[in-house]
């Protein structure tokens, strides 16, 4: 049994300055903006930021001193609280993912960040070590997979011996991006357009202090009368602008890595900061495979695991697949993590009935847009005709890719028209499934089934204008019930 531990002492200026972030509009108007001004309320706002700053520090100080946790033998204690004690208490049987994220000035001192996610609903359903020594999150992360596989495997004994942890070795790597795929990246990831917006904030913040205005006009005014200076500065910014995503594009995915072993699926990814995703295999509720249009002309897709209580680092999905896989190594990708799952490429098509009601319905965006254009922009009448021709083409097209299909315990939906979008989940997986119908669709014998499997958020998948039998034919399936059974549809769906 371990003794009570604190987490690393450099939590508190890493937690300090996090919380310094929030403070930043108010430091930039006091200090910056109104640094010459001597107006009392200038005055009494300086005295009361320092107050702050000197309540959060001491404040952080004693949060780290009173929070130690302890790594029992099935779960992990924390005590915490300054004032108003608090005692959490996570078994291991509870954890459903671990997840570190490293970033730079973490990693010169040999430190990270670690999150034992639970799955749970409630605000203690995380809980984030904010600094800790990578040795010490590397042994948390062992402690728990030994109690797994102990778990999993009761008549095998095992001690707590460094040579009984999990050895790591025997993981398989199943990819990392190549240099094209690194280059595909930067040019679908559209983070050289970020730039010039980068440049332009700058430049903004810059001439609130110090008046650039003249500077930028005679700057321009002189690069206009010259086309040969406007050309070659033209060319740099594209440069700079293809550099810079390229960069931003390697720092991002440079060290990705998608590796697995018998129990989890583990993901790595982030040149300066890193982050670190795993998952037990079991815990995939469902496998999402995105194409936006630019990916399916490039034949790419990105695949998503939709898990029971994934975290999102800074709004990054930690949880997706290399964004930019090509399509059938997906598929293959798909396959070696989890063999469990598998996917079909034919699958039934929708009746030609609901391309009808798909067409019959109202387009209410062009309709809206139509009326603004009319109202304020009648100038701009060419926008209406061009969205008219977008929506119906996307209906058509909807129609044209959505596919269908129920093979022993699997459920498969493609959806889409520009962009696809395939969802593969199993029966056991899926906690909720309806069958609807409108008056339209019930005169016409179409359904809707909508199913929902657990994840942070719920994840719920519609897919609209089934023929009637169909959808029947997957409420049956999920139900286990016999097709002899009668199974008329308002017994069972809303009407």
């Amino acid at each position: 049994m371990d003794l009570s531990k604190r987490m690393h002492p450099l939590m508190i200026p890493v937690s300090y300055i996090k919380s310094l972030k929030n403070t930043f509009f108010i430091f930039f108007i006091l200090f910056i903006i109104n640094l010459s001004n001597d107006a009392m309320w200038v005055k009494i706002g300086r005295i009361l930021f320092i107050v702050y700053l000197v309540y959060a520090l001491f404040s952080i100080i004693l949060k780290w001193w009173k929070t130690t946790y302890t790594l029992k033998k099935d779960a992990v204690e924390i005590e915490e609280g300054v004032f108003t004690k608090k005692h959490h208490t996570i078994p291991y049987q509870r954890i459903q993912n671990v997840q570190s994220h490293t970033p730079f000035y973490l990693r010169m001192f040999q430190l990270t960040s670690l999150t034992l996610e639970t799955g749970a609903e409630s605000n203690d359903a995380s809980f984030t070590f904010t600094a800790l020594a990578i040795k010490e999150a590397q042994r948390m992360e062992d402690t728990l997979d030994q109690f797994k596989q102990q778990d999993a495997e009761k008549d095998c004994v095992r001690t707590e011996s460094s040579e009984d942890l999990v050895n790591h070795e025997k993981r398989t790597i199943h990819f990392n991006p190549s240099k094209n795929d690194i280059l595909k990246a930067s040019v679908l990831s559209f983070s050289y357009l970020l730039l010039i917006p980068l440049l332009i904030s700058v430049f903004q913040n810059i001439n609130e202090v110090y008046d650039l205005t003249d500077f930028a006009e005679g700057t321009f005014d002189f690069l206009i009368h010259s086309w040969l200076l406007l050309t070659i500065v033209i060319m740099l910014v594209i440069l700079a602008a293809v550099v810079f995503g390229l960069v931003r594009t390697y720092l991002q995915y440079g060290k990705y890595e998608i590796a697995s072993d018998e129990n989890r699926i583990y993901i790595r990814k982030g040149i300066l900061n890193e982050q670190h995703f795993s998952i037990r295999k079991q815990n995939v509720q469902a496998v999402h495979i995105e194409q936006s249009l630019f990916k399916r002309i490039l034949h790419l897709a990105e695949v998503k695991l939709i898990s029971a209580g994934g975290v999102d680092f800074s709004g990054d999905e930690v949880n997706s697949l290399y964004p930019f896989l090509p399509t059938k190594r997906a598929i293959t990708l798909i396959e070696e993590l989890l063999p469990d799952f598998e996917m079909k490429t034919e699958m039934e098509r929708l009746p030609k009935k609901s391309l009808i009601v798909r067409l019959c319905r109202i387009p209410w965006l062009w309709l809206i847009v139509t009326a603004i254009l009319m109202i304020w922009k009648p100038e701009w009448w060419i926008i209406s005709p061009i969205l008219f021709v977008l929506t119906y083409t996307s209906r058509i097209l909807d129609f044209y890719f959505t596919r269908f299909l129920i093979h022993d315990e699997f459920l498969q939906i493609r959806s889409g028209g520009f962009s696809l979008t395939t969802v593969i989940t199993t029966r056991e997986k899926i906690i909720e499934f309806d069958l609807s119908q409108s008056l339209l669709k019930k005169r016409l014998g179409l359904a809707t089934i909508t199913t929902t499997n657990r994840g942070k958020p719920i994840h719920v998948e519609t897919l609209d204008d089934l023929s009637y039998d169909q959808a029947k034919g997957a409420f049956i399936w999920y139900t286990g019930r016999k097709p002899a059974l009668d199974m008329e549809g308002d017994s069972y769906g809303e009407q």
